[in-house]
């Protein structure tokens, strides 16, 4: 159990990392496309994959994501599937041009124009990036709490294995952090169990946690 969660805890700090990083990046990015759009030039330099789900409403979803029509290969479902390429591709293309260098007096680059704006003005990029960093913050949390699980679960490793006299005055008696072995073994096992209790608890309320968390929309009344 311990080696296996070893593993775990680096990736519960690569992962926080990871989201405070990203975090970051769509506010630049936020910032960045705000003032292309404002100069009707450079837009193209700052799209990617990542970007493009960002700035379309609701993400982006290619039809690879969605259950297949189909479910035998054949000639048929290969021309299928290559014709939903084809579209995709051109309805992804179609998007970019009119956002990068299209007529805004043409109603359909309008229509990209302003849901690029919306989501860098309506807010839709401010709650992503919220959303992202507290799940950085999220996964320090978890760690912590498995962290404690893994010194603790690791007492009771240590306390089976050696007796009070091989540990006294020894850096692995150390672990004990001054307590004998029958306290550090019951302490441990009690951080251990109580750590892997707390923790569902906030697995499964991250999105109500999620929900308080996401800046509040205030609505200008209409006289």
């Amino acid at each position: 159990m311990e080696i296996g969660l070893a593993p775990l805890l680096y990736y519960m700090l690569k992962d926080g990392a990871a989201h405070l990083v990203r975090s970051r990046k769509i506010l630049k990015f936020r910032d960045e496309l705000a003032s292309a759009i404002n100069d009707k030039k450079g837009a193209e330099q700052l799209l990617d994959y990542e970007s493009y789900c960002w700035i379309r409403n609701g993400g982006w979803s290619p039809y690879w994501e969605k259950p297949a029509p189909y479910l035998h290969a054949g000639k048929k479902a290969q021309m299928e599937e290559s014709a939903a390429l084809d579209r995709e591709v051109k309805r992804v293309q179609a998007f970019v041009d009119a956002l990068t260098h299209g007529d805004r007096r043409l109603k359909n680059v309008k229509a990209v124009v302003a849901e690029a704006r919306e989501a860098c003005e309506g807010g839709r990029l401010d709650d992503l990036a919220v959303e992202t960093l507290w799940h950085g913050y999220l996964e320090y949390i978890y760690f912590v709490l498995n962290f404690i699980a893994f010194y603790g679960y690791l007492l009771g490793i240590v306390c089976y294995y050696f007796d009070d006299e091989s540990l006294h005055g020894t850096y692995t008696g150390s672990l004990r952090l001054g307590y004998n072995n029958e306290a550090a073994d019951w302490g441990g096992n009690f951080a251990g169990d109580a750590m892997w209790t707390v923790e569902p608890v906030f697995v499964l309320s991250t999105p109500m946690l999620l929900g308080w968390v996401k800046p509040r929309k205030v609505k200008a009344k209409v006289d």
